[in-house]
């Protein structure tokens, strides 16, 4: 089991296209947020853990791509009924990825978005794991390793159901 990062083919193929035109060459955690509740109870029961994830674009100018992700893990109790925002723990950081992109290259705005959408997630992805495995055995808690960070098709949408029409009585009788 894993999180879940879903985009079509379209998406795909665009972030694909980044990619291939882009090396990542830095990143940076700009920010971080780590939290515990006040009356927490040792565990004994595995964790249900969860994860926010917000990317956006920063800057892009001839020659670098500068993208930020901020990513929210957080956990709860299995059996646990959670008030909005209100977790055992919660570890919010924000990274910035610069990419080195290759001359000559201009990314369209579809390219862009595909790519921090998916990819650039999956680049601080491995930061995100070691910081808050760090944070929460100084919270005192004992959580097992973050799960992988999987690319996975976003679901077909529902066809609506065509109602067919009886059709109409065009013939005429004559008598």
């Amino acid at each position: 089991m894993g999180f879940l990062i879903r985009q079509d083919k379209n998406e795909v193929h665009a972030a694909h296209r980044f990619q291939v035109n882009a090396e990542l060459r830095d990143v940076q955690l700009l920010d971080c947020l780590a939290s515990t509740s006040e009356g927490k109870a040792q565990l004994e029961d595995r964790l249900r853990l969860g994860m926010k994830m917000e990317p956006s674009v920063l800057h892009v100018s001839e020659g670098q791509a500068k993208f930020a992700v901020s990513i929210s893990v957080f956990g709860d109790p299995n059996e646990a009924v959670v008030e909005a925002d209100q977790h055992l723990f919660q570890v919010v950081s924000r990274y910035a990825l610069v990419y080195d992109l290759r001359p000559g290259y201009v990314p369209p705005q579809q390219e862009l978005d595909a790519f921090k959408a998916g990819n650039a997630i999956f680049h601080c992805w491995p930061y995100t794991r070691e910081l808050v495995q760090s944070m929460t055995m100084r919270m005192g808690l004992a959580i097992p390793p973050l799960p992988f960070l999987r690319l996975a098709p976003k679901p077909e949408p529902k066809k609506a159901a065509v109602k067919r029409q009886a059709k109409p009585d065009t013939e005429t009788k004559s008598e």
